[in-house]
């Protein structure tokens, strides 16, 4: 018995939970032409649809989990200021994967987190 009152107290917190930034991370996605479910699986494996996380070891922060590093100075400004919004970073992510399509002809081997074929 003890284990079904555990069961049920364990469902029933978890029941129904709304995550506000993952429905504007899905919404930001939603703007640009790619693949969607490739787009918020990467989003969703980097960060968990979080748009204000970072990956202190790797420099890395949004939602797509742009490397500061290798992107900072491209997106210098603004686009860089809003990084931790769902709108900035799915605008860079759009960039990057844009710019992986023309590069590599694959837009999506720039993310190792997510990808599926």
């Amino acid at each position: 018995m003890k284990w079904i009152i555990l069961w049920l107290l364990i469902d029933a917190g978890s029941a129904q939970v709304d995550y506000p930034p993952q429905q504007e991370v899905v919404q930001a996605a939603a703007i640009y032409p790619w693949d969607q479910v490739r787009s918020l699986s990467i989003a969703w494996c980097e960060s968990y649809h979080s748009p204000t996380a970072v990956n202190s070891k790797s420099d890395d922060h949004g939602a797509w989990q742009v490397s500061r590093p290798y992107w900072e100075e491209i997106f210098r400004g603004r686009t860089w200021d809003r990084r931790y919004t769902a709108e900035g970073s799915a605008a860079m992510a759009w960039h990057i994967f844009s710019w992986g399509e023309k590069r590599f002809g694959d837009g999506w081997q720039l993310w190792t987190c997510g990808r599926y074929k």
